[in-house]
Protein backbone atom coordinates (compact mmCIF):
# COMPACT_ATOMS: atom_id res chain seq x y z
CA UNK A 1 0.00 0.00 0.00
CA UNK A 2 1.46 3.23 -1.05
CA UNK A 3 1.60 6.60 1.16
CA UNK A 4 -0.80 8.11 -0.02
CA UNK A 5 -3.63 5.33 0.43
CA UNK A 6 -3.36 6.15 4.38
CA UNK A 7 -2.10 9.63 4.82
CA UNK A 8 -3.00 9.36 8.67
CA UNK A 9 -0.29 6.76 9.15
CA UNK A 10 2.71 7.40 11.01
CA UNK A 11 5.60 5.65 11.70
CA UNK A 12 5.97 6.48 15.59
CA UNK A 13 1.63 6.28 16.09
CA UNK A 14 -0.54 4.49 14.92
CA UNK A 15 -4.20 3.16 15.85
CA UNK A 16 -4.01 -0.52 16.99
CA UNK A 17 -6.40 -3.43 15.80
CA UNK A 18 -8.45 -4.70 18.34
CA UNK A 19 -6.71 -7.96 17.96
CA UNK A 20 -3.52 -6.92 18.43
CA UNK A 21 -4.27 -4.50 20.88
CA UNK A 22 -5.60 -7.30 23.42
CA UNK A 23 -2.71 -9.32 22.10
CA UNK A 24 -0.43 -6.75 23.23
CA UNK A 25 -2.31 -6.14 26.57
CA UNK A 26 -2.12 -9.88 27.24
CA UNK A 27 1.58 -10.21 27.34
CA UNK A 28 1.69 -6.84 29.47
CA UNK A 29 -0.34 -8.29 32.20
CA UNK A 30 1.12 -11.52 32.44
CA UNK A 31 4.40 -9.76 32.31
CA UNK A 32 3.91 -7.72 34.77
CA UNK A 33 1.71 -10.28 37.15
CA UNK A 34 4.91 -12.26 37.09
CA UNK A 35 7.53 -9.92 38.23
CA UNK A 36 5.49 -8.64 40.78
CA UNK A 37 4.78 -12.28 42.30
CA UNK A 38 8.80 -12.07 43.17
CA UNK A 39 8.61 -8.18 44.68
CA UNK A 40 5.76 -8.92 46.91
CA UNK A 41 7.84 -12.25 47.87
CA UNK A 42 10.79 -10.57 48.55
CA UNK A 43 9.29 -7.41 50.21
CA UNK A 44 6.62 -9.91 52.37
CA UNK A 45 9.05 -11.62 53.92
CA UNK A 46 10.94 -8.70 54.40
CA UNK A 47 7.78 -7.07 55.82
CA UNK A 48 6.95 -10.64 58.29
CA UNK A 49 10.87 -10.19 59.68
CA UNK A 50 11.02 -6.53 60.43
CA UNK A 51 7.14 -4.84 60.69
CA UNK A 52 8.96 -2.23 59.54
CA UNK A 53 5.88 0.18 58.08
CA UNK A 54 8.09 1.51 54.77
CA UNK A 55 7.81 -2.20 53.29
CA UNK A 56 4.05 -2.55 54.16
CA UNK A 57 3.70 0.89 52.85
CA UNK A 58 5.96 0.42 49.26
CA UNK A 59 3.54 -2.94 48.71
CA UNK A 60 0.55 -1.27 49.03
CA UNK A 61 2.19 1.45 46.40
CA UNK A 62 3.25 -1.46 44.23
CA UNK A 63 -0.03 -3.12 44.41
CA UNK A 64 -2.15 -0.47 43.46
CA UNK A 65 -0.11 0.51 40.60
CA UNK A 66 -0.59 -2.86 39.54
CA UNK A 67 -4.60 -3.20 40.07
CA UNK A 68 -4.71 0.22 37.82
CA UNK A 69 -2.56 -1.49 34.67
CA UNK A 70 -4.54 -4.07 34.94
CA UNK A 71 -7.63 -2.39 34.14
CA UNK A 72 -6.59 0.36 31.82
CA UNK A 73 -8.12 1.78 29.50
CA UNK A 74 -7.43 0.80 25.15
CA UNK A 75 -5.96 3.69 23.88
CA UNK A 76 -6.95 6.02 21.37
CA UNK A 77 -3.49 5.52 19.57
CA UNK A 78 -0.05 4.60 21.30
CA UNK A 79 3.64 5.03 19.91
CA UNK A 80 5.41 2.18 18.09
CA UNK A 81 8.45 3.94 18.69
CA UNK A 82 11.33 1.09 20.31
CA UNK A 83 12.40 3.29 22.40
CA UNK A 84 9.27 4.58 23.65
CA UNK A 85 8.60 1.00 24.09
CA UNK A 86 11.75 0.27 26.44
CA UNK A 87 11.04 3.51 28.72
CA UNK A 88 7.98 2.60 29.15
CA UNK A 89 9.01 -1.16 30.16
CA UNK A 90 11.77 0.25 32.09
CA UNK A 91 10.26 2.75 33.91
CA UNK A 92 7.54 0.65 34.87
CA UNK A 93 9.41 -2.50 36.04
CA UNK A 94 12.27 -0.66 37.51
CA UNK A 95 10.65 -0.46 41.00
CA UNK A 96 10.59 -4.03 41.64
CA UNK A 97 14.59 -3.77 41.45
CA UNK A 98 13.81 -1.99 45.36
CA UNK A 99 15.34 -4.00 48.26
CA UNK A 100 14.78 -3.79 52.06
CA UNK A 101 18.07 -2.81 53.07
CA UNK A 102 17.92 -4.75 56.90
CA UNK A 103 17.46 -1.41 59.09
CA UNK A 104 15.43 -2.79 62.33
CA UNK A 105 13.34 0.76 62.02
CA UNK A 106 12.10 3.34 59.52
CA UNK A 107 12.78 7.36 60.54
CA UNK A 108 9.80 9.33 60.82
CA UNK A 109 10.76 11.59 58.15
CA UNK A 110 10.71 8.83 56.07
CA UNK A 111 7.28 7.07 56.85
CA UNK A 112 5.76 10.93 56.56
CA UNK A 113 7.77 11.26 52.80
CA UNK A 114 6.35 7.53 51.75
CA UNK A 115 2.54 8.15 53.20
CA UNK A 116 2.32 11.73 51.27
CA UNK A 117 3.27 9.81 48.15
CA UNK A 118 0.76 7.63 48.50
CA UNK A 119 -1.65 10.24 49.16
CA UNK A 120 -1.06 11.83 46.19
CA UNK A 121 -0.97 8.92 44.05
CA UNK A 122 -4.57 7.89 45.44
CA UNK A 123 -5.32 11.74 44.41
CA UNK A 124 -3.79 11.39 41.08
CA UNK A 125 -5.29 8.18 40.53
CA UNK A 126 -8.64 9.50 40.74
CA UNK A 127 -7.91 12.51 38.62
CA UNK A 128 -6.00 9.57 36.22
CA UNK A 129 -8.90 6.84 36.72
CA UNK A 130 -8.55 4.24 34.12
CA UNK A 131 -6.00 6.00 31.70
CA UNK A 132 -2.82 5.17 32.86
CA UNK A 133 -0.22 2.96 30.71
CA UNK A 134 3.10 1.47 30.46
CA UNK A 135 3.82 2.65 26.56
CA UNK A 136 3.54 6.46 25.89
CA UNK A 137 -0.30 6.34 24.58
CA UNK A 138 -3.44 8.63 24.13
CA UNK A 139 -5.63 7.57 26.64
CA UNK A 140 -7.96 10.15 26.41
CA UNK A 141 -6.87 14.25 28.00
CA UNK A 142 -6.89 14.96 31.04
CA UNK A 143 -7.28 18.35 32.78
CA UNK A 144 -9.29 18.01 36.27
CA UNK A 145 -8.23 17.04 39.52
CA UNK A 146 -4.26 17.29 40.11
CA UNK A 147 -4.03 17.61 36.09
CA UNK A 148 -4.35 21.70 37.33
CA UNK A 149 -1.38 21.83 39.25
CA UNK A 150 1.28 19.54 37.20
CA UNK A 151 0.66 17.47 33.67
CA UNK A 152 2.07 14.23 34.98
CA UNK A 153 1.25 14.02 38.81
CA UNK A 154 1.24 10.24 39.15
CA UNK A 155 4.84 10.22 38.37
CA UNK A 156 4.81 12.96 40.43
CA UNK A 157 3.35 10.43 43.26
CA UNK A 158 6.10 8.04 42.29
CA UNK A 159 8.92 10.67 42.83
CA UNK A 160 7.76 11.16 46.33
CA UNK A 161 6.67 7.87 47.60
CA UNK A 162 9.48 5.52 46.52
CA UNK A 163 11.76 8.59 47.97
CA UNK A 164 10.05 7.82 50.77
CA UNK A 165 11.11 4.43 51.09
CA UNK A 166 14.69 5.27 49.72
CA UNK A 167 15.15 7.12 53.00
CA UNK A 168 13.74 4.23 54.93
CA UNK A 169 15.44 1.67 53.48
CA UNK A 170 18.97 3.19 52.47
CA UNK A 171 21.23 1.17 50.64
CA UNK A 172 23.57 2.28 47.80
CA UNK A 173 21.33 0.01 46.10
CA UNK A 174 18.73 1.52 46.35
CA UNK A 175 20.04 5.33 46.07
CA UNK A 176 21.08 3.82 42.28
CA UNK A 177 17.74 2.21 41.77
CA UNK A 178 15.58 5.29 42.59
CA UNK A 179 17.90 7.75 40.70
CA UNK A 180 17.55 5.37 37.61
CA UNK A 181 13.68 5.12 38.58
CA UNK A 182 13.87 9.08 38.55
CA UNK A 183 15.78 9.34 35.42
CA UNK A 184 13.60 6.52 33.83
CA UNK A 185 10.34 8.18 34.72
CA UNK A 186 11.98 11.65 33.15
CA UNK A 187 12.24 10.00 30.10
CA UNK A 188 8.44 8.74 29.94
CA UNK A 189 7.45 11.84 30.31
CA UNK A 190 8.82 13.68 27.10
CA UNK A 191 8.11 10.26 25.38
CA UNK A 192 4.38 11.02 26.63
CA UNK A 193 4.90 14.74 25.59
CA UNK A 194 6.24 14.16 21.94
CA UNK A 195 3.02 11.90 21.24
CA UNK A 196 0.04 14.02 23.53
CA UNK A 197 1.43 16.93 21.55
CA UNK A 198 -0.33 16.05 18.61
CA UNK A 199 -3.52 16.19 20.06
CA UNK A 200 -4.78 20.10 20.19
CA UNK A 201 -6.61 19.64 23.18
CA UNK A 202 -3.51 18.54 24.88
CA UNK A 203 -1.92 21.21 23.38
CA UNK A 204 -4.24 23.92 24.68
CA UNK A 205 -3.70 22.30 27.88
CA UNK A 206 -0.57 22.41 28.03
CA UNK A 207 -0.13 26.56 27.52
CA UNK A 208 -2.55 26.59 31.06
CA UNK A 209 -0.45 24.00 33.00
CA UNK A 210 2.93 24.80 32.64
CA UNK A 211 4.70 22.30 35.21
CA UNK A 212 5.03 18.91 33.90
CA UNK A 213 6.04 17.50 37.07
CA UNK A 214 7.11 19.59 40.38
CA UNK A 215 5.11 23.25 40.37
CA UNK A 216 8.16 25.43 40.08
CA UNK A 217 11.00 23.63 39.31
CA UNK A 218 10.30 20.76 36.21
Amino acid sequence: MSANANPSFSPTEIDLPNFKRQVWETCTNIAMAAFFFRFAWVQGEAFFTWYRLSTFLILVKVSTDVFFYLIRKPPKNVSMSLYDWAVGLMGTYAVILFMPAGQTHDSLFGQIVQCTGIGLQIFAMASLNRSIGIVAANRGIKTDGMYRYVRHPLYLSYVVAYGGYMINQTSYWNVSVYCACVLLWLMRIMAEERLLMQDEQYQEFAQRVRWKLIPGLV
